[in-house]
């Protein structure tokens, strides 16, 4: 059987191929389905860090690696990258590194030219870590915009956070928040009253009370447009005010709208999406309309009061979590999401209420699907406004404008960091 190393290269290269999300690649691969649980964790890691660390990497293959690869040995490149994470920023021996690679290499007959390299990256580690820059792990696509738009601090943050390996966060349900020390059972920390950081450390099924639906799994900067829907509506009841979920799929703002007692419609496109949708719903033992259509043909028999539109995007802010997104050229789809976005946000006017409002995010940090595509909606639609947002919740970001927030992956408003987020509410006024 393949070692765990050679499992990663493996896993890698259709990562690089074949555009593989990560997860994809590895449901896929035989060989990893078969290793012990330790050594699927040491194949993650390896495959994680090498993605997030792909500039720097890339920056070293580019000095040391002087013999031009072609395109029928990129098994070997990625068996380097693997090597080159592990030397430089894993904490494993060298000698056990390169041995490893060599006897993986023999079998194409590189392990000579694999040992040369990797030796010579040995030999120069110290000297390599300290002129290696973490800005270039970020793609000039988004990297330009977060210059432009937030300046190089933001950059420099966004970097030294994105290399880490992220938590997870576990949101419990409100009832359930004071009956135990979810700090203990779950080993994790309170990062707010209903969301608790844990290592993400093997399979979320095995977790205590998993399966007694008292919690489920939502990044903290997700649950932020509920937390400011809720401080809209209150003071009212909260029963009868009907909200769209707009992309609800796999559930955690639904969850949370449910667990607020508001009148939830829940949409989604995806079949597959849906399936998993109603298997959360079932275990938290929730109710929803739930819906699995395209909103541009659901047929509503009334309005709403408001429409959470979570609109399909680059997921730039996400790049900690699916680092495969920094080995993408994602901006040659941005203008195909923008025009998608553009129509939700078209779609949830024609729908709403006058005096009801639209709640906008994506997981994104780039400012042409956040901040550029609510002021151009407001510039075409007279009859919105923005509104302003609760400073609480707001502090967790940077106000880019009235009725807009933009949470950025960095570790200077939560410990651990946090995904990058934008949200903005519009009201229709007439």
């Amino acid at each position: 059987m393949s070692s765990s190393r050679e499992i990663a290269t493996q896993i890698l290269n259709n990562i690089y191929t074949k555009l593989d999300f990560f997860e994809t690649a590895i449901l896929q691969n035989k060989n990893f389905n078969r290793l012990e649980p330790r050594d699927k964790a040491f194949v993650r890691s390896i495959i994680l860090n090498t993605l997030r660390r792909n500039g720097q990497i890339m920056e070293v293959i580019n000095e040391f690696v002087r013999r031009p690869l072609k395109k029928k040995d990129i098994f070997i490149l990625n068996l380097i990258r693997i090597s080159i994470c592990q030397i430089l920023f894993l904490e494993i021996k060298e000698y056990s590194i390169v041995n490893s690679a060599v006897q993986i290499a023999k079998n194409y007959k590189f392990d000579k030219f694999v040992n040369g390299v990797l030796r010579n990256i040995c030999r120069n580690k110290i000297k390599i870590l300290k002129r290696s820059a973490l800005e270039t792990n970020i793609p000039n696509w988004i990297k330009k915009d977060i210059k432009n738009n937030l300046g190089t601090d933001a950059l420099i943050k966004i970097s030294k956070t994105i290399v880490k390996e992220p938590y997870l966060d576990i949101k419990v349900k409100k009832k359930y928040i004071g009956k135990k020390n979810w700090e203990k059972i779950l080993n994790g920390e309170s990062i707010l009253n209903d969301i608790i950081r844990i290592k993400n450390d093997g399979p979320i099924e095995e977790k205590p009370f998993f399966n007694d639906g008292i919690w489920w799994v939502q990044n903290f900067s997700s649950t932020l447009p509920v937390r400011l829907i809720s401080k809209i509506y209150n003071d009212q009841d909260k029963t009868k005010v009907s909200i769209l979920d707009v992309g609800a799929a796999p559930g955690g703002k639904s969850f949370q709208l449910i667990e607020e007692n508001f009148d939830v419609t829940s949409i989604d496109i995806s079949e597959r999406r849906m399936r998993r949708f109603k298997e959360n719903l079932n275990r938290l033992k929730l109710k929803t309309k739930a819906v699995c259509k395209d909103v541009f043909e659901y047929k509503i028999h009334k309005l709403f009061d408001c429409v959470l539109v979570d609109a399909p995007c680059t997921a730039s802010g996400l790049i900690q979590k699916k680092p495969e997104i920094l080995i993408r050229n994602k901006e040659i789809n941005l203008e195909k999401l923008m025009s998608k976005q553009k129509r939700l946000l078209d779609q949830a006017a024609k729908i709403l209420k006058v005096g009801g409002y639209i709640v906008y995010c994506v997981c994104s940090i780039n400012s042409k699907e956040g901040v550029n595509q609510i002021e151009n909606f407001l510039k075409n639609n007279l009859n919105f406004t923005n509104i302003n947002l609760n400073r609480k919740i707001s502090s967790f970001g940077k106000i880019l404008g009235k009725g807009m927030l933009l949470i950025l992956p960095d570790e200077t408003k939560i410990l651990g960091g946090i995904d990058g987020f934008f949200i903005s509410i519009v009201k229709k006024i007439k």
